[in-house]
């Protein structure tokens, strides 16, 4: 038996079309405005046919037939969700803009060239068994024809199963979840001669009251069923018997995409180097991330709740979570080898020596002291440690960059104090303060992370080939569908086609 196909709209780097190849499908059509986008998909599925094609515009009667359709269209007309115009803001001070690294064609911005009505009108045409649509929380909403488009693929003999999805919660033992707080929606529609598939997401999550693994259940808030984690939802324990309380799944550590081999540039060779002063607000995020992450660092193995943030937090700031019957903390001194499974899985190891056998599943996270991410965006975004998964990976800017404290070149242990690093050019810098301050801050080093390190953080894997110079390659990630979400759809799909 031949495998099912799947054709693919917007399909961008092709986020969902290596989740959909990897549980089983054939990969037969890739479509898309971006001739780079489209580039970088044929690089990798060359036995796909591929349309560089304006898809709001675009015969649904030329496009090739497949099993399934998958399309992360927008709204009409590029419109808010809500049909309100809103201005762009301008960049946050000390943003990377991507045009930077690189120029960037102007098709690379246009996401107006496949509307939610484009999925529709390929469905009248090609009656596909199923189809999956990929967009934000706001699509469901705050637009409101939404109602009536879903109407529309009831009329044409589809049911439809809308699932709220974090990239870090989709996986299992043979698909690892995602490096990345991703809220997206998937509204996966299929015929009604089929079976619905089950989309029920259930991560594997410690219960510090049942002292076991067990398989999260979703659990909504005031009746809610569309909405993003921790604020319309959360995971809560299976079992009755600690009446269901919430529990904190188990993610994947920023530690695991970074490359750790290129620690950046010293802070203090910037001037050497003919480059920027680093902008005041860049240097503010740097010294709020020394203060929260220059000393020894406790970090809980069991991802017990402690109100929410149970993953890493200063030694020196709050007490021990409850102990258990399982080992749950480590110290972080020189950078480890930080354990992210279960009960099986709790020593951690130094990086000077080799790796524990590899498993089906991800087993471990580098944690390096005094490291954290800067993030450089609006909405209040700060730092963030390393041993948490990314903000979200966009495709308008580089946000993220990568703090390591060093002084006179090399790693500091948590005896001595640790620096800072920041992350984009711009403006100048200002507020050094006292001199052990300023020789903190060039002492440190600095850099945005890589477009490979994004598409790392988008489950893409190393021989991924992505064409285009760096900033059409951070935009291609950043508009990328999570391949481990893509995969966990896909092989659900699978089991009722």
């Amino acid at each position: 038996m031949s495998a099912p196909t799947s054709g693919h709209l917007l399909c961008g780097a092709g986020g969902d079309s290596k989740g959909f190849a990897n549980a089983g499908f054939h990969v037969a059509v890739g479509a898309n405005h971006w001739d780079r986008a489209i580039e970088t998909h044929a690089a990798n599925f060359p036995d796909a046919e591929h349309l560089c094609v304006d898809l709001d515009h675009y015969d649904m009667r030329k496009l090739p037939r497949t099993d399934v359709l998958v399309g992360s269209p927008i709204c009409y007309e590029g419109s808010p969700a809500d049909g309100v115009a809103r201005p762009k803001a301008p960049p946050t001070p000390g943003q990377l803009d991507l045009l930077e690294q690189g120029p960037i064609a102007h098709a690379a911005w246009e996401r107006t060239r496949a509307t939610a009505y484009d999925i529709l009108r390929a469905a009248e045409v090609h009656d596909y068994r199923a189809i999956v649509c990929e967009n934000v929380v706001r699509f469901a909403t705050a637009w409101p024809l939404f109602p009536w488009w879903l109407t529309g693929f009831e009329q044409l003999g589809y049911r439809h199963q809308i699932v709220s999805a974090n990239a870090a919660h989709v996986g299992d033992p043979d698909n690892h979840p995602a490096s990345q707080w991703r809220d997206r929606i998937f509204i996966v529609f299929t015929k009604l001669a089929l079976t619905a598939p089950d989309l029920r997401l259930s991560p594997r999550a410690w219960c510090p009251t049942c002292q076991v693994d067990v398989d999260a259940v979703q659990a909504w808030r005031n009746g809610r069923k569309i909405g993003k984690y921790r604020q319309q939802y959360d995971y809560r324990c299976p079992n009755s018997a600690c009446r269901h309380q919430v529990i904190e799944p188990y993610v994947s550590p920023a530690a695991a995409v970074i490359d750790w081999t290129d620690p950046g540039i010293r802070i203090g060779d910037r001037p050497t180097l003919g480059m920027r002063p680093l902008a005041a607000n860049t240097v503010k995020k740097i010294r709020l991330g020394l203060d929260r992450y220059r000393t020894p660092t406790v970090v809980t193995v069991n991802h017990d709740d402690r109100g929410g943030d149970g993953r890493a937090f200063p030694a020196t700031s709050a007490p021990l979570p409850t102990r258990t019957l399982r080992i749950g903390d480590g110290v972080a001194v020189p950078p480890l080898l930080v354990p992210t499974g279960g009960s099986w899985n709790d020593t951690a190891s130094p990086v000077t020596v080799p790796m524990r056998t590899r498993t089906t599943r991800e087993s471990e996270g580098v944690l390096v002291p005094g490291a954290f991410i800067t993030e450089h965006r609006g909405g209040g975004s700060t730092t963030r440690a390393i041993a948490d998964p990314l903000a979200t990976i966009t495709a308008g800017g580089n946000h993220h960059g990568l703090v390591i404290p060093y002084r006179r070149g090399k790693p500091t242990t948590t005896a001595d104090p640790l620096h800072t690093i920041a992350t984009h050019e711009s403006a100048a810098l200002a507020g050094a303060g006292a001199d052990l301050a300023a020789l903190e801050l060039e002492e440190c080093r600095f850099r945005m992370l890589s477009p490979r390190e994004h598409l790392r953080a988008q489950r893409f894997t190393d021989d991924y080939i992505v064409k285009g110079n760096v900033g059409e390659q951070t935009a291609q990630a950043g508009n990328a569908v999570p391949c481990n979400v893509a995969q966990w759809i896909a092989s659900k799909l699978l089991e009722v086609l």
